[in-house]
């Protein structure tokens, strides 16, 4: 008898791991993968060393001494490939992709001269140069804890200048820039920075490299500093937004029918938002129909609705959102920058620069300078950032 059962309990976990093996084998079969051969468009001759990423992401690679390159378990969403080679311009492109798709991309690079602008070591430019170098730091790379903790490395490839009331940066090769509280170096290629009396405004692509830790315990703090970065950052409030929508809703021939219990979910602990720890307030309707500071509770406001891709919602609202963060207070350097006194909570406002944003369910959002963020989102800048492949550890 006990034999039998030793048989039948073997039994049962050999179709286990089979079934688990099969589940697994079926995830990496939704995976999509590029392949594809980058040359010199001139001379015809394979470029090596040609990095090929999705931009804001740590999903990338370089091409062989063949100029062949694969990029492997691509998950489903919208994203942006970069090709990238000192001396030759810099290519993009746009691309939706699907569960289990394979695409065959060839790039043919146009050589461009090498533009290195020197620094001229003077002791008038060069204590210029470093004032203004200080300057664009606070900025782009931002004043928090992780923001402080960056070194940009090659900071020699920056040039400032002033136009009007406008302070300008530009970079002659992309930034390299090392992130020792979140374990990253990233790869910066800035193509706008400017900064006036009140706002900041920067745009590029970046690409993550996963740091190699010292320690175990190194390990274990940046595992610990990037779920903080995430939490309460716009990312997390997006990809919070997109859990809302699939418990209230769901999809019939593209049409949305509320869900029976959501009455009974929302604004309770069940509800994603609250349950994520974010409080929203819309602006109130007036009849002046100017931006105030008079705001209501969200209601039974959706905020997002259905976009033409399924992974993706398009955003839409009027005027200026507050959203609170209840989980995490504000660091100490936010009021020493605003000149006031650090709160249990972070207060952030959210503008659209048009009727309606794409964004997807994780978040992630592409359309550049068409979501403004003020108050505590804006206050983080570069130094927060975590690719947009970050996934937090599930509860």
């Amino acid at each position: 008898m006990i034999h039998s059962q030793t048989i039948f309990r073997w039994k049962i976990l050999l179709l286990v791991k089979i079934l688990s093996f099969l589940v697994i084998l079926g995830n990496l079969s939704a995976q999509s993968r590029i392949d594809g051969r980058i040359v010199d468009k001139e001379t015809g001759k394979p470029l090596i060393g040609v990095n090929i990423f999705f931009s804001k992401t740590s999903i990338g690679t370089t091409t062989d001494k063949n100029g062949f390159y694969t990029i492997n378990n691509i998950s489903q969403g919208r994203y942006e490939l970069v090709v990238s080679m000192i001396g030759y311009e810099l290519e993009k492109q746009d691309m939706i992709i699907f569960s289990d798709e394979k695409f065959s991309m060839d790039f043919r690079l146009t050589p461009e001269p090498i533009n290195m602008k020197e620094i001229m070591v003077t002791a008038k430019s060069n204590k210029q140069w470093k004032k203004d170098y200080e300057i664009f730091k606070a900025a782009f790379l931002g004043n928090s804890r992780n923001g402080v903790s960056c070194t940009i490395i090659n900071e020699y490839v920056l040039s400032f200048k002033d136009v009007g009331k406008d302070f300008i940066a530009s970079s002659s090769r992309p930034l390299e820039i090392e992130n020792r509280r979140l374990g990253y170096m990233v790869k910066y290629y800035l193509e706008e920075f400017t900064l006036d009396n009140k706002y900041v405004r920067y745009a590029g692509d970046s690409f993550f490299t996963e740091l190699k830790p010292r320690t175990k315990r190194e390990k274990k703090k940046w595992d610990k500093n990037r779920q903080i970065a995430y939490k309460g950052s716009l990312r997390h409030f997006l990809a919070t937004l997109g859990n809302r929508f699939d418990r209230r809703y769901r999809v019939e021939t593209d049409s949305l029918i509320e869900k029976d219990d959501w009455l009974s979910i929302s604004g309770t602990k069940r509800d994603p938002l609250v349950k994520e720890g974010f409080e929203v307030y819309l602006i109130k309707d007036q009849k002046s129909g100017k931006l105030n500071t008079h705001f209501r509770v969200l209601g039974s406001d959706s905020l997002v609705s259905l976009a033409s891709v399924e992974s993706e919602l398009m955003l839409s609202f009027k005027k200026r959102m507050k959203v609170r963060y209840r989980k995490e207070s504000e660091e100490m350097n936010y009021g020493l920058d605003n000149w006031s006194t650090p709160t249990y909570q972070q207060t952030s406002y959210i503008i659209l620069d048009k009727d309606s944003v794409i964004i997807d369910k994780n978040g992630r959002y592409f359309e550049v300078y068409m979501i403004e963020q003020q108050g505590y989102m804006g206050w983080e800048r570069v130094g927060d950032q975590l690719p947009f492949n970050y996934g937090p550890p599930k509860d």
